[in-house]
């Protein structure tokens, strides 16, 4: 019986061996293979990142996409579309899709710097309309914070609220955090990739997988979930009123629930998640929320013409007059 036993784990180890290394082999012929579409723009010495931009007209719509994701995997669905609206920029942050890796964890801070850095440096006159998905939406909001000038409106999909993980832990199941807690051990014998090759059907998702498993990402990805207390705390030290900022933000109907979770849990959730996103519009005397309904997290891949729509209907506030100047911290009244 222990013969049998130590046989079995021998072939475990063999079996796990086997997978990472043809993960390591998947990943140095993607690296080869899928070739920025954008231009790398140095936004430091030594360290390029990457932005995809495509139309013209003003302002620049800035694309942001949300934690574990980068400019393809998140905007693919409507950057063609929007295009034909303005001038639309997607990017990767740093470590993600084509940017260069930075070690350590992300900050709200260090993100903002290095956008302010690339849209300075790839000569994308502002000031924008920033578009951010799930964590994107908190990063647009503390960028318009710190760089008030540089913002004409925000759009936020599906977007992230700094007090989230306080007020909806009791709809995240106790597996679902062991499940993030091995996500390195998991990407070190290559179970991503195997997971995310599955899923290929087209260029698009095979390029999708090939840069979400990627070291660099899947770094990125660990060290973010591993603080996003901090992460949160940074952005919630910083909230303030928008003022007359136009804001939209569009808030997913369709919620799934995990496995362990009661329907009365995910629906009280849900309604937290609402009143959460309706607490953001408030902040601005010109915020609008909408409920996206037949949609789930991913609004710009289920309901694209929502996003599409809003960005339009925001584009066209915008083009109507002015933008009014934004002091970032004054009263909003409703």
């Amino acid at each position: 019986m222990l013969t049998l036993l130590k046989w079995g784990a021998a072939c475990v180890v063999l079996a796990l061996t086997g997978t990472a290394v043809y993960a390591r082999i998947l990943h140095r012929r993607d690296d080869a293979r899928w070739k920025a579409p954008g231009r790398m723009v140095e936004v430091e010495p030594g360290r390029s990142m990457h932005i995809y931009c495509t139309g013209s007209g003003t302002p620049t719509v800035i694309l942001e996409a949300g934690a574990g994701d980068f400019s393809l995997s998140s905007w693919y669905s409507v950057q063609p579309q929007l295009s034909a609206l303005s001038r639309t920029c997607s990017y990767d942050r740093a470590s993600t899709g084509w940017s260069d890796r930075v070690p350590g964890r992300p900050t709200p801070a260090a993100i903002i710097t290095d956008l302010h850095n690339l849209l300075a440096r790839s000569g994308e006159p502002g000031p924008y309309l920033l578009v951010g998905h799930s964590l994107g939406g908190a990063i647009v909001r503390h960028y318009a914070v710190h760089y008030p000038a540089e913002v004409a409106g925000l759009i936020l999909v599906d977007g992230s609220h700094e007090d989230q993980v306080e007020r909806m832990k009791a709809g995240v199941p106790r597996w679902a955090f062991l499940v993030l807690g091995s996500l390195p051990a998991l990407h070190f014998v290559g179970v991503d990739r195997l997971v995310a090759s599955a899923r290929i059907k087209d260029t698009i998702s095979a390029i999708i997988a090939a840069r979400t498993t990627s070291d660099a990402a899947m770094e990125n990805t660990s060290a973010l979930i591993s603080s996003l207390d901090a992460f949160n705390a940074e952005v919630k030290r910083d909230v303030k009123p928008f003022g007359p900022l136009p804001l939209i933000a569009l808030t997913a109907d369709v919620v799934p629930r995990a496995p362990g979770i009661t329907q009365a849990v995910a629906d009280s959730m849900h309604r937290e998640w609402v009143a959460m996103h309706q607490e953001i519009v408030s902040r601005s005397t010109r915020g609008r929320w909408i409920l996206a309904e037949h949609s789930g997290h991913y609004i710009q891949r289920d309901r694209p013409d929502l996003v599409i729509q809003s960005v339009r209907e925001m584009l066209d506030t915008l083009r109507s007059a002015p933008p009014v100047p934004v002091a970032v911290g004054a009263k909003a009244h409703r």
